[in-house]
């Protein structure tokens, strides 16, 4: 296949695929093999695409990329102060797992971390079983491009009836990179049955340098297991992140997952949640505040395949100055899928007289005894409200930043776990600089 008829312009790629071939096993050779011919037969998204209308990709498709291979070692006090010593940091830099930064030599009981490429040797029958299961989405032109040139990744299992207290906290660094670059950061969770954990995946760059991280999360909730997962985005403000993240959910089980988007100029994220059993519980939240020329893409589906299930799912954003979001929700109710309770929401708070939002809430319910409903709504602040607080002899700016912060705390304190909640607020300081938390 020549570089004309690839869907990006990536240099080195023949010799890049020959590295990873020989450090590859027979079933990964077939899997990565079998991801390039379809990522290669597969056109870019364009505006055309009823899923991609509002978010243009034109930008990347006249670049030309080199595949990142530096993997160098994190000195930056941000990082230093972005890491807390009560978790279990899992350190991947560039998409490769560093030993010496990750904590992984006194991990609690019932909990494994593994590279990819290790796990891929001793629990190859549940990754390949998990993959095979997870259906492609709206971004599966880079999806299998992820699976057909990551080159490393992490593996996270938490073992039957295990009760993880720390949080394990997967740090996706991307970091001594050139311009336009491409990372392939590359997680898989397992959690097995009545197990219980909470986990924050943090995609996170220091460094003011244009590149592409196309981010691949699958995860897969054995029956009556309770998880806490938080993804949460802080690349570069010259980057682009395209994640997919998959989620399989069976019986009883609980998953209170939060999405967090901060940095990138671009953004699109792809949450996917598969309820496969029944009576399982479902929190979908998410927050996203951006400013300058900033563009945030969201689209969520939470596939509901069985019956009594029940879900809950609160989207806010803030945005500034030219800002730009896309929200697109969308909930299938299968027919077997009596006694659903879904409920889905999605607000918008304006600050820049030209910010924009493109919001499409969706349900399809194909049973008869549900209750599903949904929402959006965009506002501004209120000029009553801003006044009210001047004539406390708050300042105008400080009002302003009041308001807000009054919007963000909202969905912020739904998080239950104290150690995320408290890393999203020090992130948030940054738009907040005045506020006080």
């Amino acid at each position: 296949m020549t570089q004309q008829h690839l869907p990006l312009n990536i240099e080195g790629l023949e010799q890049y695929q020959s590295r990873l071939e020989n450090t590859s096993g027979a079933w990964l050779k077939a899997f990565r093999q079998k991801s390039f011919d379809q990522w290669a037969e597969i056109a870019m998204p364009t505006v055309k695409d009823e899923e991609w209308k509002y978010t243009s990709l034109a930008d990347l498709v006249n670049r030309r990329f080199q595949i990142a291979t530096h993997h160098k070692l994190i000195e930056d006090k941000q990082f230093e102060d972005y890491r807390d010593k009560e978790d279990i940091n899992i350190v991947l830099v560039n998409g490769v797992l560093w030993g010496e930064l990750s904590d992984l030599k006194h991990l609690p009981h019932g909990l494994t971390v593994l590279s990819l490429d290790a796990a891929l040797a001793c629990h190859n029958t549940e990754i390949q079983d998990t993959i095979s299961k997870l259906t492609p989405n709206d971004t599966k032109a880079f999806l299998w491009m992820n699976q057909a040139l990551f080159l490393d990744g992490v593996f996270v299992q938490v073992a039957k009836n295990a009760v993880i207290e720390p949080l394990v906290h997967i740090i996706h660094v991307t970091s001594g990179i050139a311009p336009d670059t491409i990372v392939f950061p590359r997680s898989f969770i397992s959690v097995a049955e009545a197990a219980q954990v909470n986990i924050l995946e943090s995609h996170i760059c220091f460094e003011p340098v244009p590149y592409l991280s196309n981010a691949v999360t699958d995860m897969r909730i054995a029956p009556n297991a309770v998880v806490g997962y938080c993804k949460a985005q802080v690349e570069s403000h010259q980057a682009v992140h395209v994640g997919t993240t998959r989620i399989w959910q069976e019986a009883g089980s609980s998953l209170d997952s939060f999405s967090f988007n901060h940095g990138g100029v671009l953004t699109r994220n792809n949450l996917s949640i598969l309820l496969k059993g029944e009576g399982t519980n479902t929190i979908m939240n998410g927050l996203y505040g951006i400013d300058g020329n900033q563009q945030v893409d969201n689209h969520t589906l939470l596939d509901i395949q069985q019956p009594n299930c029940t879900s809950y799912q609160l989207y806010k954003g803030l945005l500034n100055d030219k800002s730009r979001a896309i929200f697109n929700g969308k909930i299938y109710v299968h027919p077997i899928a009596q006694k659903t309770n879904a409920y889905q929401l999605n607000k918008h708070l304006l600050l820049g007289k030209e910010a924009r939002v493109d919001t499409k809430p969706q349900l399809e319910i194909f049973a008869d005894d549900v209750k599903c409903t949904h929402g959006a709504t965009i506002g501004q602040l209120s000029e009553e409200e801003i006044f009210y607080l001047q004539s406390r002899c708050i300042t105008h700016p400080m009002a302003i930043q009041l308001l807000s912060k009054g919007f963000i705390d909202d969905i912020i304190n739904t998080i239950k776990s104290d150690p995320i909640r408290g890393k999203l607020s020090r992130l948030l300081l940054k738009k907040f600089p005045e506020v006080k938390l």
